[in-house]
């Protein structure tokens, strides 16, 4: 039973009572012990929610930096009090003190009436709570998720590492082709590579027959040994691990493993994500055990129409840092479509644990269901922006309406969107690294897909704008074209850097103003969703050449130097008619022919469209390349502009 001094059970006729359930935001402070010195002297002595917030208060000074010389948290002088509660009826955002920043922040969740834990509450081990209740997860979600896709028996990977019994030290790369595996369970492993895998850690064509013998653990990173061991635990006979899996050093072998990626990920029983670790040094674990015997919650009982209820309240941040977007894995390009396709996965996150399936999603300190804000971006296939869902992974080209395919549309826009924010160790990987979602996609998107573009989408593809980290947060470094040739320049993958669109839909109006002819692109291999060597697109449009003039009321050109405006003749004289951005600061220049693409918006609609100069490979006048986007007035359009046809490469 919880033991509670009288000040915090006193907080069960204010702060968690009937009445406190109906005030969505209040300010009035509760009163708690007179100083930091009595909350720690009730907490030693036993009082679970003492410990709680002198735990909120403690973490809140490690955030700001208020902490001595000897790293040790200051605590703030004065009396405790519970400044603010907001939240629905079944949850609480509790601040220690007088406002949202005050000395530390609680979070309260009520329990289901039949909730019951996965782990024994004696154990006081973190990541032996994270596994039992991600072996529940699995469970519930097999059982009982009907919208949950479940795996492919005709499906194997080519290769799985058999993870053997608990307690040895050594496990085995098989080839699965002609094997007649009665157990096809496998895991899939979501990591962040870093700069210090270990040879041990990697599969080459010279150590394949090695590995098929066996692999110590002492040869691989503590991520892969952590991943094998909780594989162990939840009783699933193989893992799938990229760099043990695929051969490093044959291209043959990437490209054909990257291409069957989506059935990989799709067809796991469950993905662990690595996703507190920046490299394979850090494990797969939540960081932080060690640091605390349990990470601190407390069941805060309380009385409500007549029956006793429960709050689960645990220490919180005021920083944000529970958000699993802020976790390292999420940074990374790869990882973006493994999270996306995987129909189950357990994030072993900075200090809790974080689940997602196609109908639940949970936390180890919130297990039943987790608020959308901790969890972070929704992903594609559950649900989209709208709160839609996208046809499953495993069904095959269904009957969409035009809104429907319209809302597809938008989703693959706003997944370019967040991947093009992420990082790549090799540019060269900007398409085979979405080119797993990219085949989900192609399932119900009708025509061809070309360097990260759908063909059925027109011109609503051309119109992405590189965003700047002067003017966008989320963005953390400026555009450049790579070394290496990735994309033709109509393609986002032409760029390293962050882009988006900036219109919705299906919610803005828009027409068309140009007709794509074709778009086409080789392939620099046999898989049409990987890199490519060349493309190119024939459009018909009204074309006119502008002057790219910077000016202080250029968009962004104050903060960001690839905004500029555009100028050109309106009725013979000089106006200025609209603005540019250029993809990349270095091919900003004077004169540019803009394309007028489409006309969006109501009822004051815009025209976008893209700026384009003369390509420097080819003699003739009407090959381009793309160099930014466009958006003008109407009337810089309503000349006598004939149509003209032009090829962008």
């Amino acid at each position: 039973m919880t033991s509670l001094c009288p000040c915090c059970i006193s907080l069960q006729g204010t702060v968690f009572s009937e009445a406190a359930q109906q005030i969505a935001y209040n300010m009035t402070p509760s009163p708690h012990q007179s100083s930091c010195a009595k909350l720690i002297e009730s907490a030693v002595q036993g009082c679970a929610l003492c410990q709680l917030i002198l735990d909120a208060i403690s973490r809140q000074c490690r955030e700001s930096g208020d902490l001595d010389a000897d790293g040790k948290p200051v605590y703030p002088i004065g009396e405790i009090e519970i400044g603010g509660v907001v939240g629905s009826a079944d949850q609480r955002w509790i601040w220690v003190g007088h406002s949202p920043n005050a000395s530390g922040a609680l979070r309260a969740v009520k329990i289901p009436r039949d909730w019951k834990d996965a782990w024994n509450h004696e154990e006081r081990d973190i990541n032996y709570a994270a596994i039992a209740m991600v072996k529940e997860w699995v469970q519930g979600c097999y059982e009982d998720h009907s919208d949950c896709s479940q795996p492919d028996n005709k499906f194997i990977p080519t290769r799985l590492i058999d993870v053997g019994n608990d307690g040895t030290d050594e496990v085995r790369l098989i080839t699965t082709a002609g094997l007649d595996l009665k157990d096809r369970r496998y895991i899939a492993l979501s990591h962040c590579w870093g700069l210090n895998m270990p040879d041990g850690a990697k599969t080459l064509i010279e150590t394949l027959n090695d590995h098929i013998e066996g692999i110590s653990l002492t040869g691989l990173t503590r991520t892969f040994v952590d991943a094998i061991a909780i594989t162990r635990k939840l009783q699933i006979p193989f893992i799938w691990i990229d760099s043990l899996c695929i051969l490093q050093n044959s291209g043959e072998d990437w490209e054909a493993e990257a291409a069957q990626m989506a059935d990989v990920y799709s067809n796991a029983s469950v993905t662990l994500a690595a996703s507190a670790s920046s490299d394979g040094s850090q494990g797969c674990c939540v960081p932080n055990a060690g640091k605390e015997a349990f990470w601190p919650y407390v069941d805060f009982p309380i009385w409500g129409n007549r029956e006793q209820e429960c709050y689960r309240v645990f220490s919180w941040s005021n920083e944000g840092t529970q958000n699993l977007e802020n976790d390292a894995l999420q940074t990374r390009g790869w990882t973006l479509q493994e999270r996306e396709l995987s129909p189950r996965i357990a994030h072993f996150s900075r200090d809790t644990v974080k689940w997602e399936c196609r109908t639940l999603r949970a936390s180890l300190n919130f297990p039943w269901q987790e608020s959308p804000a901790i969890i972070g971006q929704k992903r594609v296939f559950d649900t989209d922006s709208l709160g839609h869902k996208l046809p499953g992974l495993t069904k095959g080209i269904p009957h969409m309406s035009s809104e429907e395919n319209l809302r597809a549309a938008a989703e693959w826009l706003r997944l370019v969107k967040l991947y093009t924010r992420r990082n790549l160790t090799k540019q060269s990987d900007i398409l085979p690294a979405i080119s797993g979602v990219a085949r989900i996609f192609a399932k119900f998107t009708p025509g061809g897909y070309y360097a990260g573009h759908f063909e059925s989408l027109g011109v609503m593809n051309l119109l992405w704008a590189v965003d700047s980290p002067h003017n966008d947060k989320s963005v953390s470094r400026s555009s450049c074209r790579p070394h290496d040739y990735t994309a033709p320049s109509w393609s986002w993958a032409s760029v390293m850097g962050a882009v988006s669109w900036s219109w919705y839909l299906p919610h803005e109006k828009i027409e068309t103003m140009t007709a794509v002819k074709s778009m086409v692109t080789e392939p620099a291999g046999r898989d049409s969703f990987g890199q490519v060597k060349d493309g190119s697109i024939q459009i018909t449009g009204k074309l006119r050449k502008l002057r790219a003039k910077r000016t202080e009321e250029a968009h962004g050109s104050v903060m960001n130097p690839a905004g500029l405006a555009l100028f050109g003749k309106i009725r013979d004289k000089e106006s200025k008619v609209g603005f540019i951005t250029f993809d990349v600061v270095d091919e900003v220049c004077e004169s540019v022919y803009c394309l007028a693409c489409a006309r969006i918006g109501f009822p004051w609609p815009q025209v976008y469209g893209i700026a384009l100069v003369p390509s420097d490979k080819y003699s003739s006048d009407l090959i381009f390349k793309r160099v930014g986007r466009i958006r003008t007035a109407e009337r810089t359009w309503q000349e006598d502009l004939p149509m003209t046809e032009l090829v962008v490469v």
